[in-house]
């Protein structure tokens, strides 16, 4: 019973850090919610691998039922409420510094190593084997963003007016996914048994609804503007490039300033067309 509510509240106060930065994001820059987003990818691979609480259902870690199903969640919010080219940075910065995470400990190894006075040496066999983790988290990471994005959009034409069973399908789904996925690199590394996969599994589908119904409470009661509405998967990442800003500048742009009303040069870019389809299509067309 401790645990499980120990859990909880580590996903509260998780939540709640990273939506407070992401809220005030104008203000103090939204390179501090992607820093904080980023700085306990450490933490979370190594809990992930090391620290497991018991529970009713079996063996749970925070880093993995917590800190990573947050993770995902943060990454779906940005993207819902900034625009893809801002998603990608912090997924691509993860993936590429985890990498070179690698190649410094491969260089690192060559090095002569000298005792501390008290005879300690560092452990770089522990730091090898969390690299490689962190480099399949990451790589995972990766494709559950695109994922959920994806997911996200293509449920938009279902689910529209149902925002949390939209988010929680999403989230869910891809969160079975990445269990599968980082499992089988935790028991080929460190021997974790069966009973971690489904403990685990089933602690990332409470987190899913826990997270689902905070973040549509976020966007309700706090964001200003309503989750957008689904668009197309031609492609997620240069597509959708800068979306809010182009649609926020394509609902102003040749429209007079006091009225609204379209000026002179809509008529000079799109009368051209106008006229042509109403030749092709025999049908009346009038000009106010």
């Amino acid at each position: 019973m401790l645990n499980g509510f120990l859990l909880f509240a580590e996903a509260v106060l998780y939540f709640g850090a990273m939506v407070t930065l992401f809220r005030f994001r104008r203000r103090i820059g939204l390179g501090v919610f992607v820093c904080a987003l980023g700085v306990m990818h450490f933490l979370e691979t190594y809990l992930a691998s090391a620290f497991y609480v018991a529970l009713p259902f079996g063996m749970v870690s925070p880093g993995s039922a917590v800190m990573f199903s947050g993770k995902l969640v943060m990454l779906l919010l940005l993207y819902m409420k900034e625009d893809a080219a801002t998603v990608r940075q912090p997924i691509y910065g993860l993936l590429l510094g985890n990498g070179l995470l690698i190649g410094l400990v491969l260089v690192l190894r060559l090095h002569a190593i000298s005792p501390l006075p008290d005879g300690r040496v560092p452990d770089i066999g522990f730091i090898d084997e969390m690299g490689w983790l962190m480099v399949w988290g990451t790589s995972l990471l990766f494709v559950d963003a695109i994922l959920i994005i994806l997911l996200y959009e293509k449920l938009g034409a279902y689910l529209r007016h149902l925002p949390f069973a939209r988010i929680l399908a999403c989230v869910a789904c891809v969160l079975t996914f990445d269990q599968a996925g980082f499992f089988a690199a935790l028991h080929f590394v460190a021997g974790a048994p069966i009973s971690v996969f489904f403990g685990g599994w089933f602690a990332k589908m409470v987190a899913a609804l826990a997270y689902s119904g905070m973040l549509v409470a976020y966007l309700r009661w706090v964001e200003d503007h309503d989750i957008t509405l689904p668009r197309g998967l031609s492609d997620i990442f240069d597509t959708l490039t800068y979306r809010e800003r182009y649609e926020a500048l394509v609902k102003h742009v040749g429209r007079d300033g006091l009225t609204g009303l379209l000026h002179r040069g809509s008529f000079d870019a799109d009368g051209e067309a106008a006229v042509a389809a109403g030749i092709r299509t025999a049908k009346p067309l009038s000009l106010l």
